[in-house]
């Protein structure tokens, strides 16, 4: 629970909340050798299941990525309809997590144009961003290789056992993905009471396979609601 603090101004006292949890937050500092890249589009409609061809049109635009370790493509977010597309939505973005020494290089979307299977997606201004250190990461979707969800849990603790990364697991939705080769099932998931540390080391290294494709990539989270309503 945070405590109260304040400042004085004429006439009176200006409360407000101090949370040690974001004192921390803030007090925090690490240099991280990755960076989130986000792009704004300019677009009305793509697949829902898109992970494949957004694969497919960033390779062809940035052939690094393909040996680009640690890269990631975070899948887009939008409104979903009832023909399986989604709506984008103003607050939509193409988002990359890329080594540090690669975030300028991405800078060659700007102005591109996507074909996610509904239209031409234009891609706008770019936005490089630290990573960010919550004690509550949540993944869309992580690829441990199988659709039981007991195997999945047990192989996501035992690869974050690896990483030395110590927390909560709280499996969320069941995800499938189409390829050409095959029919990727994971399940989203949240991981709770990290370390600052250990939630900056799990954004750079993710856990599970199929990076490329929008897998095992960790945004931070305030709370486990995402998991709770999704």
């Amino acid at each position: 629970m945070g405590c109260a603090a304040g400042r004085r101004f004429r006439g009176g006292m200006i409360m407000r909340l101090v949370n040690p949890a974001w004192e921390a937050v803030k007090e925090f500092v690490h240099a991280s050798r990755f960076r989130d890249v986000l792009f704004d589009l300019d677009g009305r409609e793509l697949q829902a299941d898109h992970g494949y061809l957004l694969r497919t049109e960033l390779l062809a635009r940035l052939p690094w990525l393909a040996d680009c370790e640690g890269a990631g493509i975070h899948p887009v977010h939008g409104e979903p309809t009832d023909h399986d597309t989604l709506i984008i939505s103003r607050r939509a973005r193409l988002w990359l997590r890329l080594p540090l020494e690669r975030a300028d290089a991405a800078g060659a979307l700007c102005g591109q144009t996507l074909d996610l299977g509904c239209g031409m997606i234009r891609i706008a201004r770019m936005q490089v961003r630290p990573l960010a250190p919550f004690a509550y990461q949540y993944s869309h979707f992580v690829d441990m290789g199988t659709a039981d969800e007991a195997l999945f849990m047990t192989e996501a603790q035992r690869q974050l056992d690896e990483l030395e990364i110590r927390c909560g697991l709280i499996p969320g939705k069941a995800r499938k993905m189409q390829t050409p080769e095959q029919e990727i099932r994971g399940y989203s998931l949240m991981l709770h009471d990290l370390s600052l540390l250990d939630s900056i080391r799990l954004q750079e290294r993710g856990i599970g396979a199929s990076r490329l494709l929008g897998c095992g990539l960790f945004i931070p989270h305030k709370s486990i609601k995402e998991v709770v309503v999704e």
